[in-house]
């Protein structure tokens, strides 16, 4: 038999922790100093290239009814211009919220699920959506073609877009706290300079901007209508 005092004496091994990775010292720099949100924006853009090898990733924003512009990109290009592939691509994943891939030699998205698919070489564009509230607020475009995708780590990618999901819902609605509230209070008379900026904010698509309010485009006209009945519109 053992002795009580073996048992007594026995220590667990000290477990080293692991170091935390690079990108997670970066992320919380650029958090920590997040002063003006354009910035952290294209921060955050440069840090999924850097972590993914690609150097074209940019953020797609909509640009008109059915059209998308490169609002942020890693390349320093502003309001770039994607094409019809990508264009029909960003339209579809505006409603579905699904993670498409856009072949090389194809111009029609296909289905891409990161916990279970692979990228290959063949593979020429990723978008992945940036969801808040099971909205689409905007969509992640990643070329594919300077590197080997496989090697990818796709949740990575997620996670750091998740960040630029918020970032942009607060530069849309300052006042972050109304996304949980405003679907169930009544139309306030001061709410009309705070939907104009959303609907200026989204480049007059008021589906988007409803999305990024925490409304239905059909809550948002009601809204509309009330304030032009009381004379605010």
């Amino acid at each position: 038999m053992y002795k009580i005092a073996d048992f007594q004496d026995y220590r667990q091994p000290p477990v080293v922790p692991a170091p935390a990775p690079g990108w997670l010292h970066s992320l919380t720099d650029i958090i920590e100093s997040r002063y003006h949100d354009e910035d952290c924006i294209q921060q955050l853009l440069c840090l999924i290239a850097e972590q993914s090898g690609l150097t074209n990733v940019s953020v797609a924003l909509p640009d008109a009814p059915g059209r998308f512009k490169a609002q942020f990109c890693s390349t320093g290009i502003r309001n770039g211009v994607y094409s019809f592939a990508v264009q029909h691509a960003l339209c579809r994943q505006s409603q579905s919220r699904e993670w498409l891939v856009i072949k090389e030699g194809s111009e029609r998205p296909e289905f891409f699920e990161p916990q279970r698919d692979s990228l290959g070489l063949a593979d020429r564009c990723l978008l992945v959506p940036l969801v808040l509230r099971q909205a689409v607020v905007a969509s992640l475009v990643l070329d594919l073609r300077s590197r080997h995708p496989q090697y990818m780590d796709l949740s990575l990618v997620s996670f750091l877009g998740g960040q630029i999901a918020h970032m942009l819902a607060t530069q849309v609605v300052p006042n972050f706290k109304t996304l949980y509230a405003r679907p169930y209070q009544r139309v306030q008379a001061n709410e009309l300079d705070e939907i104009q900026a959303a609907i200026d904010k989204c480049n007059g698509n008021k589906t988007m901007a409803a999305r990024v309010m925490g409304l239905t485009p059909r809550q948002l006209r009601y809204r509309l209508a009330k304030l032009a009945e009381s004379g605010q519109h």
